[in-house]
């Protein structure tokens, strides 16, 4: 079947156009008028209308007789958003994903109230009644572990709280206690290009080393579904505070001078150079590739070649800073799911990463 260009409707490119225009406004700014728009979009009145009708109905757009067409929303109850990172995570991506956070929510005119780390164990249902307390506009829960995604989940009294106060939410991966939107990394078709990558390269068995948690599995399901059935892969999953994780691990693999091909599927929990694959004896050996998992400020030591995902936390930040911000001044449609891309660099592309 050869390959078609998917027709889109007038209709649906002229309302994704206006979508986006208002995205870009602040409540309260008069749009064009039908006229206008007609003469923008070269499309007839009863289309411009068509599309004016869902985006009252969204609560995005208001009409207003004599007046002309304007940016629906609310004027938000204060510029404070309220954030809180889990203290089980990575604390150098939580680090990067508040940097972010910072970044998209000064930008709009918003601060930052920071909460800190926060384990599942230290009252969090007393921080998010001290959040609606104190007149946040908004919250973001951020990189939550998977020990508290479960927590939440069943956490039936929480889920109330926030919907009796509508404060809006947004979280770094979705779940289903909670009716937030939520946004993430795209940790599948990631690892999925790298798999890919990988199976024409090696003839090795694969050993894909990770902490336990479903951002993980993610990755590993995309690295199975780029490697094919064909190439043998082993996984463990480790506790990340036993023995040094993953990390440790690569060190117990250096001396016991094993060969094959290695997938570190977490990031080194500190900023700077990464030194840890230094001396590996597979590093030189035909048909064995190393891959890691970076963030965006740290790099590998001088002499070591890799391929390397850079796992976005900052941009992740900004994002969801930007997508509470839009739900504050009172962008109304379901809950939405966000991912944003890492970067990958291969070894086709890249011979050596250097700190």
């Amino acid at each position: 079947m050869s390959d078609q260009k998917q027709f889109i409707p007038k209709y649906q490119y002229v309302l994704d156009r206006l979508k986006k225009q208002v995205e870009k406004g602040r409540p309260g700014d008069r749009l064009p008028t039908v006229r206008g728009m007609m003469a923008e979009h070269q499309v007839s009145q009863a289309g411009i209308e068509r599309c004016l009708d869902v985006l009252v109905r969204m609560g995005r757009v208001r009409r207003e007789r004599g007046r002309g067409i304007f940016i629906d929303g609310v004027q938000p109850r204060s510029n404070v958003i309220g954030v809180y990172t889990d203290g089980e995570q990575n604390p150098l991506s939580s680090a990067l994903f508040l940097d972010g956070v910072r970044k998209g929510a000064e930008s709009e005119g918003f601060q930052v109230a920071d909460f800190g780390p926060l384990y599942a164990s230290q009252g969090q249902e007393k921080t998010f009644q001290t959040m609606v307390d104190m007149g946040f506009a908004g919250i973001l829960i951020a990189a939550l572990s998977s020990a508290n995604f479960f927590d939440f989940e069943s956490n039936k009294h929480l889920a109330t709280l926030l919907q009796n106060h509508r404060l809006p939410v947004v979280t770094s991966r979705p779940f289903p206690a909670v009716e937030a939107d939520s946004v993430m990394p795209d940790y599948f078709a990631a690892f999925k290009r790298l798999g890919e990558h990988l199976r024409e390269r090696i003839d090795s068995p694969v050993l894909f080393l990770g902490h336990q948690g479903i951002p993980t599995l993610a990755r590993l399901s995309g690295l199975r579904a780029g490697l094919g059935s064909q190439v043998e892969i082993e996984t463990e999953m480790l506790d990340g505070f036993k023995n040094g994780g993953a990390y440790g691990r690569v060190a117990e693999l250096i001396e016991q001078n094993w060969k094959g091909t290695l997938v570190l599927g977490v990031p080194p929990r500190d900023a700077g150079v990464v030194t840890c694959l230094e001396g590996a004896p597979w590093a030189d050996h035909e048909g064995c590739e190393t891959a890691i998992i970076l963030e965006t400020n740290q790099g590998l030591a001088p002499d070591v070649s890799a391929h390397v995902l850079v796992k976005p936390s900052f941009r992740l930040g900004e994002a969801a800073a930007k997508q509470v911000i839009k739900r504050i001044r009172g962008y109304q449609v379901e809950m939405t799911h966000i991912t944003v891309s890492h970067e990958v660099h291969l070894l086709e592309n890249l011979v050596t990463t250097k700190g």
